[in-house]
């Protein structure tokens, strides 16, 4: 940034021409949970991103904030590990699964450990939405055409790409850098449904 203007998505950063355009994963992760608690969930298990990610940290915070204010305890046994892929979703469902613990929804900190969890429920007899309800985060293409369409957390990765190109032209130009990411949203599809 010193010798050339930069631009920074997905991170909070300053300096000399640099600008950061950072999406509010704790508010994601507060308006996902809310979203399980107002279908009348009380027993939200979550399934963590990479530890050393972040984003991860944000959006652990977000449910974590989401719980208490609806007066219920955070639980740490609902909380498991995921490393942002597939196989990691996969392998948490089946540990909350194996230990008894009581959840009659997920929430995943990305869409691909959704998508594993879907699987390990199915693999175990359990249907979703109708016995346990899932919520993903960065509402990727293929996260509607899931069975079922996965509900998720809108993140405006085109969106962002406009905005840090925005921006970029603003610094070549001289100008003070003035950019906005749009707000987090929960995009509801079928995966999650009232508890019934």
């Amino acid at each position: 940034a010193k010798t050339m203007p930069v631009v920074v998505t997905g991170r909070n950063l300053t300096g000399t021409q640099l600008a950061s355009l950072d999406f509010d994963n704790f508010e994601g992760a507060r308006l996902a949970t809310h979203h399980l608690l107002a279908l009348g969930h009380r027993k939200i298990a979550f399934i963590t991103g990479d530890p050393a990610h972040p984003d991860a940290e944000e959006r652990l915070r977000g449910y974590r904030s989401a719980i208490e204010a609806a007066g219920l305890g955070y639980e740490p046994a609902l909380v498991v590990p995921g490393l942002f892929h597939e196989e990691s979703g996969l392998v948490a469902v089946g540990r909350l699964l194996d230990s008894g613990q009581a959840f009659s929804a997920i929430f995943a900190a990305n869409d691909q450990m959704a998508f594993g969890a879907s699987l390990g429920l199915h693999w175990r007899g359990l249907r979703v939405p109708h016995d346990v309800s899932i919520v993903g985060f960065d509402d990727l293409p293929i996260s509607r055409f899931a069975l079922p369409p996965l509900t998720t957390v809108h993140h405006p990765a085109y969106e962002l790409g406009q905005q840090a190109s925005h921006v970029m032209l603003q610094l070549l130009n001289g100008e003070k850098p003035i950019g906005q990411v749009p707000a987090p949203r929960v995009i509801v599809r079928q995966s999650s449904r009232a508890l019934v």
